[in-house]
Parts: C-alpha cells; sequence; structure tokens
C-alpha cells in the first residue's frame, strides 16, 4: 500500500497482520534503542562513525535480542524513515512492539518498501518536517531532531505517547545492563548502564 499523508495529526493504518508499505523514498531508518551498542546500524545513533551505506537488498531483523538485528531492543514504539538531505521524517507507531520488521533497499541506495507485523495491534503513520534532518548541535553523533538530550526532537515530543507493549505513556519498557565484556543483565531498578573495558 502507498500511503497518503496522514490527516493530522496522525492516521491509523487499517490493516493487520503484515503491514506492506510502499513508495518509501528514504536512505535512513531509525530504531530507538537509547543506546549505541544495540541494532548499531538501524538505533538513533544515525550519524555514527562507520556506518555502512545502505546496499540494495531486502534486510529482515530478528524477533529477538540478538545485539545487531533483535527488534526485541527497541525501547519505543515507534520506528522513523527518511532522506537526510530532505525534511520529512515517516513516523510508524504502533501498540505492540512489532514481531516482524523487513525493509528493501532499491539499486539506487534508498528504502523503498517497509513490512511491519505487530501482531493484532494498530499502526499509526506521521510525518514530522524539519528544516535540517543533519544537524547535530552537540557534536554527540546523533541527529538534533534524534537526541532525547534536544528539548524539540522527536524522542522527547513523542515521549508521553511512547512505551513497549503497554498502554502509552506508562514505563513498561525493558532496561539492560551492559556490561564490558558483552554479557547483559535485565535490571529491575530501571536504569540502563554501559560498562566501557579498562585499556
Amino acid at each position: 500500500m502507498i500511503l497518503p499523508k496522514p490527516s493530522s495529526p496522525s492516521s491509523r493504518i487499517k490493516k493487520y497482520g503484515d503491514v506492506i508499505i510502499d513508495g518509501l523514498d528514504a536512505n535512513t531508518i531509525v530504531l530507538q534503542t537509547r543506546h549505541p551498542v544495540l541494532l548499531p546500524k538501524y538505533n538513533e545513533y544515525t550519524r555514527r562513525a562507520g556506518r555502512p551505506a545502505l546496499t540494495p537488498g531486502t534486510y529482515s531483523l530478528t524477533n529477538d535480542r540478538d545485539y545487531d538485528t533483535g527488534i526485541l531492543n527497541l525501547q519505543r514504539n515507534w520506528i522513523a524513515v527518511y532522506d537526510s538531505s530532505g525534511y520529512k521524517i515517516d513516523i510508524f507507531m504502533f501498540i505492540y512492539r512489532p514481531e516482524k520488521l523487513q525493509y528493501t533497499v532499491s539499486p539506487a541506495g534508498k528504502i523503498t518498501q517497509l513490512i511491519l507485523n505487530t501482531r493484532n495491534g494498530v499502526i499509526y503513520h506521521k510525518q514530522f518536517f524539519y528544516s535540517d534532518l543533519t544537524r547535530d548541535s552537540n557534536s554527540d553523533d546523533i541527529p538534533d531532531v534524534f537526541d532525547s538530550s534536544v528539548p524539540e526532537s522527536l524522542p522527547n515530543f513523542l515521549k508521553v505517547f511512547t512505551s513497549i507493549d503497554g498502554t502509552p505513556g506508562t514505563k513498561t519498557i525493558l532496561k539492560i545492563v551492559l556490561l564490558s565484556n558483552g554479557k547483559k543483565i535485565q535490571t529491575s531498578n530501571g536504569l540502563t548502564i554501559y560498562v566501557r573495558g579498562l585499556v
């Protein structure tokens, strides 16, 4: 399905099961992990040095906690796709964490199709417009638009609406302690800590 521009503030995608979204023209996909180690090719650290460019093909994320491909690492109930040379961001929000996430990259290096499956949950489509999608005012390798330390960023704007597998606005997000040896521990205190090994 090719989605029309959503009505304000968003439009519900009235389909269950696999939702196939065609007609995208994006060179970046953003998955909110809130940590640079998790899903390094896809998370909000979209300008980090060494991130590989998109190459043609179809890519599927896995329904597990694999550091590189596991969609269970998502910490917010939305994903974004956009063209960094433009000004428009397409946001897809869902009630439940997706069980399937797949995207297709064209020979021109653009994301043209996205496939989501959030069980029987509802998916909403939103669009946001920013004048500069690459600005990084604090030089932390995260564009301001996705940087939670920037007050006007999308994560802060959407914070009251977003959670994973719970009522929007509730704190049902899984927290993980990532140790320097790569091991992880789930915590109950609501903190995410990353300990770097000493050199």
